[in-house]
């Protein structure tokens, strides 16, 4: 597509570059490093923690930067540390544990590039993780006795993440914390609430990275699927909704590509970056 000048793109990782097989074609891993042997910049925008990031992704030769917990941490993957931190209080993050302390949830937190969960909550991660997550959650989480000793021990957290069984306790959840004006509230799953400070979001990480590099809004491309995308696929230059997005997706972003598991990705990429 000519008339496009993009310098940036922001991939979500599950459900839009991850297959249903939790997997990244062929095409797709070429297309990102055709991407970037053009001079474009592809860096995961992810809800995932750093220690949470593919492997496959992040090894691709030029993958030199990644927005990860929700655009909480900037990371410079090439220098091996962490840029930017935009985390919440630690106070914030037990007014969350208390108003949701009646509900029969999980909530853990995010810090330090990893998840930690409480021990006996992990060994039953099928009961409460989205559908087919529970091994990668077992695997980016370290664990501990009670996260609310390790909360303690913070005066910043970087992210928190609650999982309910019960679809009422989640939405009455949402709206208390929403209303707190605290957070940042959004979700990437239909059984999940993820928690930010206020005012971060993966648009304003994608951005505080763009600024670095030198890159305008209008010259980023976000791809995404899911709520906690809805920010950076509103905001960016070129917003590309996956095809096996919500309508609410859809609707929010500029374009629509193919579904995950039909190279979504790769089909966007080689269109709006790529030009074929």
């Amino acid at each position: 597509m000519s008339g496009l000048d993009i310098r940036l793109v922001g991939l979500d990782v599950d459900g839009t570059l991850y297959n249903s097989a939790r997997q990244i074609t062929p095409r797709c891993q070429q297309a990102i490093r055709d991407c970037i042997r053009a001079g474009c910049m592809v860096v995961p925008a992810t809800g995932r923690p750093w220690g949470g990031l593919p492997r496959e992704f992040t090894s691709i030769p030029g993958m030199d930067w990644a927005v990860t917990a929700n655009g909480a941490t900037l990371v410079d993957l090439a220098a091996g540390k962490v840029a930017e931190r935009h985390w919440m209080s630690r106070e914030d993050w037990f007014f969350a544990w208390e108003v949701t302390s009646r509900f029969d949830r999980v909530m853990d937190l995010f810090l330090g590039g990893w998840g930690h969960s409480n021990a006996d909550q992990l060994d039953r991660a099928e009961e409460w993780a989205p559908p087919g997550m529970a091994d990668y959650i077992r695997a980016s989480r370290r664990t501990v006795e009670d996260v609310r000793v390790l909360a303690r021990e913070q005066e910043y957290i970087e992210k928190a993440n609650l999982f309910f069984t019960d679809p009422e306790q989640l939405r009455t959840a949402w709206r208390l914390l929403e209303e707190s004006g605290r957070f940042a509230v959004s979700s990437s799953s239909a059984v999940g609430i993820e928690l930010n400070a206020k005012g971060v979001d993966k648009a304003e990480g994608l951005f505080s990275l763009g600024r670095r590099l030198g890159i305008a809004p209008e010259q980023i491309m976000a791809c995404g699927d899911s709520g906690n995308d809805l920010p950076m696929l509103r905001r960016a230059g070129v917003g590309v909704a996956m095809g096996n997005a919500s309508p609410a997706v859809k609707a929010a972003a500029r374009f629509v590509t193919d579904t995950n598991d039909n190279d979504g990705v790769a089909r966007a990429l080689e269109r709006f970056v790529l030009g074929r």
